[in-house]
């Protein structure tokens, strides 16, 4: 019976402490209907979730990005980002396990990679898209853009948590920049941050 015991704690250590870090590049992923040449966001966010899940089971959405050129924002061409995370409890207390997802729909692709990220607590608040959809937001963001004359360069559009807008990035992601836009979920309403 203590060899059982033994050999039960052994394996639980095991698991515990094994190091889940991978790095997957260029999966092919369906973005759009076979009907059709629209990105299909939800889709996209589907078919990521369960390539995701094949490496980190009951892994679930806590961040959402498009990065793209604004004139391509109302068909959603360029890179959305999509970070999902799980929570693996154990004998040995919590680990926070993270994958970040990219898809390129470009050549409609996927590379992610999963890390243990329990040490920096990151944001583990599951992310439920409310409101309008998020064709609809980008659209609203392009027609602000163009509207204000600023439709020139890289956007990006972000969403973290259910109870926070929308917010826009303006500018080549490469530098540091602040957020210059938000957009409420459900009216559309873009106000402009200083």
């Amino acid at each position: 019976m203590s060899r059982f015991l033994c050999l039960l704690m052994f394996l639980s250590l095991l698991v515990a402490c094994s190091n889940i870090e991978r790095r997957l590049e260029n999966i092919p992923i369906v973005i759009s209907p076979p009907e059709s040449q629209a990105v299909d966001i939800d889709l996209v966010i589907n078919n990521t979730q369960a390539e995701v899940q094949k490496v980190l089971p009951d892994a679930y959405l806590v961040f959402f990005s498009f990065v793209g050129q604004c004139g391509n924002l109302p068909k959603l061409q360029g890179e959305v980002r999509l970070d999902f995370a799980r929570v693996q409890r154990s004998l040995f207390g919590e680990r926070t396990l993270f994958a970040e997802a990219t898809v390129r729909t470009d050549n409609h692709t996927l590379s992610f990679s999963v890390k243990d990220e329990t040490e920096h607590y990151p944001n583990i608040e599951p992310l439920v898209l409310n409101g309008k959809d998020i064709p609809e937001i980008a659209s609203i963001l392009h027609a602000y853009l163009d509207s204000t004359h600023r439709c020139t360069d890289t956007v990006v559009l972000t969403r973290v948590r259910i109870e926070t807008p929308w917010l826009a990035r303006c500018g080549p992601p490469e530098k540091v920049f602040l957020e210059c836009l938000e957009i409420d979920p459900e009216s559309g309403k873009v106000t402009e941050l200083k």
